[in-house]
């Protein structure tokens, strides 16, 4: 098998452990043995399919693919990432790390916002300037929230659970808007078959968040989300 077909099936295989994976996750119980393996195989799934879609893009230049890779694979290590950042209320210090990811992904969506910005004002109406409009305006708008998170003076506690559940279930919308481009040719525009899972999506983690962030407002503790751990 030559080089180049292994990766394109290192890929497919990953995706499809990271779509399958994700689910799981979300049904178990949260934070026990079963949540943690499932959200493990995702992320490592996540880091597979970003490695093979950048080498992929090196034989088959495919930017599209390549930036979507990326854009998930932030997603899914903000979520990740969130695990160990329990105690910015306590005075936690970052990790050089996270200000490593944050200012990259910063970087990489604000080429994608410009770019897709550009080509839409100036009358360039395409499937991929609508995508990258899309996608680099959200990865924007993550990125400036995880900084402010970490740099204001009052922080909210249950903070990192929210980056959590934003980060992993961001990043698998963006699996699935990538599984969609793949496999759903049948939906038309192009431009719908990467971003109608990101208007179906968006507003439920939304509303999801505001929902858990009201019954901690209301005093319940963590329990009613089980027991929320790394190890």
């Amino acid at each position: 098998m030559d080089p180049q077909t292994l990766v394109l099936k290192l890929h497919a295989l990953s995706g499809a452990v990271a779509l399958g994976a994700a689910p799981v996750a979300m049904l178990v119980r949260k934070g026990g043995r079963w949540h943690r393996w499932w959200g493990r195989a995702f992320f490592f799934a996540m880091v597979l399919v970003c490695a093979t879609a950048l080498l992929a893009g090196f034989w088959r230049p495919n930017p599209l693919m390549a930036l979507v890779a990326l854009f998930s694979f932030h997603l899914a290590a903000t979520g990740y990432r969130g695990l160990y950042l329990k105690g910015l209320h306590k005075g936690q210090r970052l990790g050089r790390w996270d200000l490593l990811m944050h200012g990259a992904a910063g970087l990489v969506n604000t080429g994608l916002l410009l770019w897709g910005a550009v080509h839409l004002i100036h009358g360039q109406r395409s499937s991929a300037a609508i995508i990258f409009t899309v996608f680099g305006a959200i990865g924007c708008a993550l990125v400036l929230m995880q900084l402010r998170r970490f740099f204001r003076t009052h922080h909210d506690k249950q903070e990192w659970l929210y980056a959590h559940m934003t980060g992993f279930l961001g990043s698998y919308i963006a699996t699935v808007s990538a599984f969609s481009a793949v496999n759903l040719a049948m939906i038309k525009p192009m431009w719908l078959q990467w971003l109608w899972p990101s208007l179906l999506g968006v507003p439920l983690i939304v509303g999801w968040i505001r929902h858990t962030r009201a019954r901690f407002d209301k005093g319940e503790r963590p329990r009613f989300l089980g027991r929320l751990r790394i190890g």
